[in-house]
């Protein structure tokens, strides 16, 4: 069953990538295009499944690290707990998710 799971996985991802060879010669920088929008959208699906277990695995750690370093402090460390409710919320806090907006204005943005 978990086999059958990522060949599933492996075959979307693989058609996304078609897609956005399909359309993309037909793309021009100056106007956005409906090829433009299926790229970005291939684009946002493929970051969205590297960037979801990522997430999960960061703010995993962040509980679990800090969790081991409180217990051992007997919660007497004020600036641990600080730092502790911080990196939570930075880990494991906000949208896990990369919407193809944000890949068209990353795209955007002028290299320096």
């Amino acid at each position: 069953m978990r086999r059958n799971g990522v060949v599933t996985v492996a075959v979307v991802l693989w058609l996304c990538v078609q897609m956005g060879m399909v359309a993309a010669p037909g793309a021009r920088a100056e106007e956005p295009t409906r090829a433009a929008d299926l790229s970005a959208g291939a684009i946002s699906v493929i970051a969205t499944a590297i960037a979801v277990p990522v997430r999960l695995v960061a703010c995993g750690a962040t509980i679990v690290l800090g969790g081991m370093a409180y217990g051992l402090t007997m919660g007497t460390s004020e600036l641990l707990r600080e730092e502790l409710a911080a990196g939570t919320n930075y880990t494991c806090g906000g949208k896990f998710t990369i919407t193809p907006q944000e890949v068209k204005r990353l795209a955007r943005k002028p290299e320096r």
